[in-house]
């Protein structure tokens, strides 16, 4: 469970820099304009659900 928690946790990471990229650098803005915008926030609330279910991993692995 604690390597599961690790994945979640790594992913999370990388989801989060692209969406963070992708939202607010000028670089993603441009990357990423009007509709297609919705690719760096769809991808920030996976990495947000990801480090949520981290961290539940991660406590359930430390309960037993």
């Amino acid at each position: 469970m604690l390597r599961a928690a690790l994945i979640c946790l790594f992913l999370s990471v990388l989801l989060g820099s692209f969406a963070w990229w992708g939202l607010f650098t000028a670089a993603g803005n441009q990357a990423f304009d009007e509709m297609d915008g919705m690719i760096p926030f769809a991808a920030g609330v996976l990495g947000a659900f990801l480090a949520i279910s981290a961290a539940l991993a991660w406590g359930l692995s430390m309960r037993r």
